[in-house]
């Protein structure tokens, strides 16, 4: 009966280790951000913005007088396919904050324009206008990660973005790779031979590697870390319960108790270390996969 206890109560803490950081971090976590990279760029003054279907009247431009200092000839132009129900996002304003860089900033070659906050829309068209008067206008794309990137050729006029099936790649590798180092070490250190035990060691942690990646990691990569830690307790908890079935019923080696035992421990060491690193895998994939490109 301490035994139990014992086992409630620290079942109840690992609760509130997982819980209550979540709930201090809801403004905390990432917010929306699409940057665009735009190769062979004009080599005259031009605006670059996001144009909406969901345009308002909120003002963008927090500063005295930005606005207005913008010029009015470039600012029109950008209002180009208006009769479509295409507005400018940044000029305009959306329904919730946006922030954003028209004029962009150099980098080697070519130039960076950073958009974000919750109001960057997720349906949008990329439009560069020129002091010349050129108006040049992507395709629509739409956002399938929370922070992202796109590059636009200004010489053709045509964007790419990268496949989030990379990212999700990525995303897999990282935690299944991690999974087994940790996962494996508690096996052996639980006495179990890799030999007898690989085959269903390998292929369960595989199978909810990619329960993980289709529930938390897709969670993680279109909504942030916050959302993410939502989603992780729930999907856990449920792993956790068919890892200790499969195990007692298939490893061999050892007592069926000792088999739940590492199930438990195994799993619990995992997830607290998944909780720990998802902010940090949120920030390798951003870097790596769409800041990148």
């Amino acid at each position: 009966m301490e035994r139990k206890k014992l086992l409630l109560t620290a079942f109840i803490s690992c609760l509130f280790v997982i819980v209550l950081p979540t709930t201090s971090y809801a403004d905390m976590g990432p917010k929306d951000e699409l940057t665009v990279y735009v190769e062979n760029p004009p080599n005259q003054v031009y605006y670059l913005d996001l144009l909406t279907q969901k345009s308002s009247s909120y003002n963008n431009f927090h500063k005295d007088g930005e606005r207005e200092a913008l010029d009015e000839k470039m600012v029109e132009l950008l209002y180009s396919y208006e009769n479509e129900g295409w507005m400018p996002a940044l000029v305009e304003g959306t329904g919730v904050p946006m922030w954003g860089n028209l004029i962009g900033e150099a980098d080697s070659e070519r130039m960076v324009h950073k958009f974000g906050y919750v109001g960057v829309p997720d349906t949008y068209r990329i439009i560069l206008v020129t002091q010349s008067g050129n108006v040049s206008v992507s395709d629509v794309y739409t956002r399938e990660a929370l922070q992202s990137s796109v590059t636009f050729d200004y010489a053709t006029g045509k964007a790419v973005v990268p496949s989030i099936f990379l990212i999700y790649f990525l995303q897999f590798g990282w935690t299944f790779v991690i999974t087994l180092l940790i996962e494996g070490v508690i096996l052996c250190l639980f006495g179990f031979k890799l030999k007898g035990n690989w085959k269903v060691f390998f292929l369960t942690n595989l199978l909810t590697q990619i329960v993980l990646t289709v529930t938390v990691g897709a969670t993680l990569i279109k909504s942030g870390t916050f959302s993410a830690h939502l989603v992780q307790f729930p999907v856990e908890t449920a792993i956790l319960v068919f890892e200790v079935l499969v195990y007692k019923h298939f490893l061999v080696g050892n007592s069926n108790k000792r088999k739940v035992v590492y199930g438990i421990v195994a799993n619990l060491v995992s997830w607290f270390g998944g909780f720990f690193l998802l902010n940090y895998l949120f920030q390798f994939l951003v870097k790596v996969v769409y800041q990148v490109v």
